[in-house]
């Protein structure tokens, strides 16, 4: 109960405050669990944004198997759709997954970074589960592939959406129009052309190839 109580705090700080803000004397305060209990709990502050983004994750999935019931069998479109729609409806999601690996795990043991994946492992497989049902064309092993590639592609382009000040600035410069990344747009361009890529590679017969030890000689 003490644990769900600190991720909670740790929710309702991240609706108010930056990410970075989040520290472990807020945390103590805000779920009225003493800072050194905390720490029987959680590592450090790192670990318990790392929960949050697995929760968040979890969510995500939930809003999923909720929103691609309705989309029909074999509509590329309406999935993609619908995936954007879900990251859209999380900016938390999108942010922590941005800082997850070049910020979390480097300040983690092995132990707690084994935990989050573990459930991770967990929940691609069900999101793979959800894209297959939709998209019988493309295998279930690409459905979790996607899975993850588009967590690594949010991961890269919400900083890019999302620049300091002073990049902001120079990007709203009219010759560097073409620079500016649009999350809505860019995001649902890529699973498009992903997902169409695969059926139609599924249709020649041509599954996607894994690269292996032997193809890099």
């Amino acid at each position: 109960m003490r644990r769900r109580a600190i991720l909670s705090a740790a929710r309702s700080l991240l609706a108010e405050v930056a990410t970075d803000q989040v520290s472990l004397t807020a945390l103590a305060l805000r779920s009225g669990i003493s800072k050194a209990n905390v720490y029987r709990y959680f590592e450090s502050r790192e670990e318990v944004l790392l929960q949050v983004w697995v929760e968040e994750v979890r969510e995500l999935t939930r809003r999923l198997e909720a929103d691609l019931a309705t989309v029909p069998t074999g509509d590329v479109d309406g999935v993609s759709d619908v995936i954007v729609a879900a990251f859209e409806a999380q900016p938390k999601l999108c942010e922590l997954t941005s800082i997850v690996s070049p910020v979390l795990e480097r300040n983690l043991s092995a132990e707690a970074i084994l935990s989050a994946k573990q459930t991770l492992a967990e929940l691609t497989l069900q999101l793979g589960r959800l894209l297959h049902e939709r998209l019988p064309a493309v295998s279930f092993e690409d459905c979790c592939w996607v899975s993850g590639v588009v967590g690594v592609y949010v991961a890269g382009v919400w900083p890019a959406v999302h620049p300091p000040a002073a990049a902001k600035e120079v990007l709203a410069r009219p010759e560097l129009a073409a620079m500016q990344p649009d999350f809505k747009r860019d995001l649902k361009r890529l699973l498009q052309v992903v997902f169409t890529g695969l059926v139609f590679g599924a249709r020649l017969g041509r599954p996607r190839q894994l690269p292996t030890k032997k193809s890099h000689h």
